[in-house]
């Protein structure tokens, strides 16, 4: 009773349950009445965490739900790991219902073990068993528990993501409830998070529970699309996932009429020509873009409408004999004359922190920042943005490898935030049929000691209102041209 009442306290102080416990520790990681209570905040989905003020837990708004919660192992990215980590979800904190399970935790005021149980109604595993048995597979399974019937679901149909996707002590992640009639409820719910090794053993439990408030469905957003500085550059990265462009271009036009950038940062231009790419520019930009693509099989171009003042040419990285490195850069001018050195670049894909493709990714960022620091004894005032696909589904070390010490004067680079326009989280990749998540593989970091970043973000068009997509010339379904959404950072240089 006494434990009942502490958590209790504790909800209301700080909108959340949350006792996070190891199945080998003794120690609870629970909040006491010392420590500094969160205000309720909007939960910005980032995988920054600022917003959990270092605590674990749920938080629920009228339309969706957040858990924060510790990794069991934070050199391992959890949709590429060697254990499972399971949430179990109980919509109504009712274990008559659902799927009857158990857990163990530790009872804090006596240092004793003690069995819980749960009646599971949705349960996801991250990195989940594989066919055969004490193998492990990357992405994640959900599982929808109702009546005694087990269903297979998709992330997509729960709007179940987290991030970050490389990495890291602790995740963020998000649950909609319009998806789920299990969650549109105003009462009680509880979570259970277990990490698992091969085989099943629990390595590490932590148990979260809250209320959930009133249920009402959010409606498609009316934010605008912010028209571009009239003295700065709009920089827009995009992937356009195996050359879909020449297959379908309306959308593609559509989106680059909408955004209006100055440059565009282009990935996975793949077994296409320079000649076909260009001729694609040509016809749907118009007049007055110069595309660099100096080498075919990178997939990696750049168009702009700015002077340019250099090309780099020189492959980088020969990560496959027959292959090098899929960076591409340029230095570009400015209508006020301010130089800006801009890459696009697309890390090596796949692989979990440690793997050969990893190791790639290290290498490649190393020999990147190499390059800029060769540009930089030509351009020494010239900022820099780097902007493309990078891959971060390993570790941390490609990003953090092109910021430290590369701006002017030696300072470090800012990775922006690019939240989705209309949402509150930053995903830049997702494909409804993928067994992985969406995530946020697409970055900008930018030399914010020469250009001002004043704005940044994301577009997925299914996120905006009629009236924005009218407004712009849009369609609903235009962002599923690609499996990347485009980033867009607007820059003002500093005097």
């Amino acid at each position: 009773m006494i434990i009942k009442l502490t958590l209790s306290l504790l909800t209301l102080l700080s909108g959340c349950a949350a006792t996070q416990l190891s199945a080998n520790s003794s120690q609870p990681a629970t909040p006491t009445l010392s420590d500094p209570l969160p205000p309720p905040v909007q939960i910005v989905l980032d995988g920054e965490l600022d917003d959990w003020y270092g605590q674990t837990g749920i938080r629920a708004d009228q339309d969706e739900v957040f858990i924060c919660f510790e990794s069991f192992d934070p050199a391992q990215a959890i949709q590429a790991a060697n254990f499972t980590t399971r949430i179990r979800i109980d919509a109504d904190d009712d274990r008559s219902t659902g799927d009857r399970q158990m857990y163990q935790m530790t009872n804090p005021e006596h240092d004793s073990k003690i069995m819980l149980s749960q009646g599971v109604d949705l349960r996801i595993d991250i990195s989940p068993a594989g066919r055969e048995w004490g193998e492990l597979r990357g992405g994640a399974k959900l599982t929808s528990i109702e009546s005694g019937k087990f269903t297979t679901i998709g992330h997509a149909d729960a709007g179940f993501y987290f991030l970050p996707t490389h990495n890291a002590p602790k995740y963020e992640a998000r649950i909609d409830r319009s998806k789920l009639p299990m969650l549109q409820h105003d009462g009680p719910v509880s979570i259970v998070i277990e990490h698992l090794a091969i085989g099943g053993d629990v390595l590490k439990t932590q148990s979260f529970s809250t209320t959930l408030p009133t249920y009402r469905p959010d409606p498609d957003s009316n934010e605008p699309i912010t028209p571009k500085p009239t003295q700065g550059v709009r920089v827009m990265s995009t992937n356009v996932l195996y050359s879909s462009p020449l297959k379908d271009p309306d959308p593609f036009t559509r989106i680059h009429n909408a955004l209006d950038p100055d440059v565009v940062l282009y990935q996975e231009w793949f077994k296409t020509t320079r000649d076909d790419v260009n001729d694609w520019v040509e016809e749907q930009l118009g007049d007055g873009w110069r595309l660099i693509m100096p080498d075919e099989r990178s997939g990696v171009a750049i168009a702009t409408k700015l002077k340019v003042v250099e090309t780099v040419s020189k492959p980088l990285v020969a990560h496959r004999s027959d292959r090098p490195s899929r960076v591409v850069a340029a230095i570009v001018e400015s209508h006020s004359q301010d130089q800006l050195i801009v890459l696009s670049i697309h890390l090596k894909c796949c692989g979990g922190a440690g793997s050969d493709e990893d190791a790639k990714r290290i290498a490649q960022a190393h020999q990147i920042r190499g390059l800029i620091h060769e540009l930089r004894e030509d351009y020494p005032h010239a900022g820099v943005v780097i902007g493309g696909d990078f891959n971060l589904v390993g570790s941390r070390e490609p990003l953090e490898m092109m910021i430290q010490g590369i701006g002017v004067d030696e300072q470090d680079l800012v990775p922006l935030p690019t939240r989705v326009i209309g949402t509150q989280s930053m995903l830049t990749w997702t494909q409804a049929s993928s067994s992985y998540t969406p995530g946020r593989l697409d970055w900008i970091v930018v030399d914010d000691h020469a250009w001002k970043p004043i704005r940044s973000w994301s577009l997925d068009t299914e996120e905006l209102s009629e009236h924005v997509l009218e407004a712009t010339g849009l369609m609903r379904e235009d962002s599923r041209s690609s499996d990347h959404l485009p980033i867009v950072a607007d820059l003002v240089p500093i005097q």
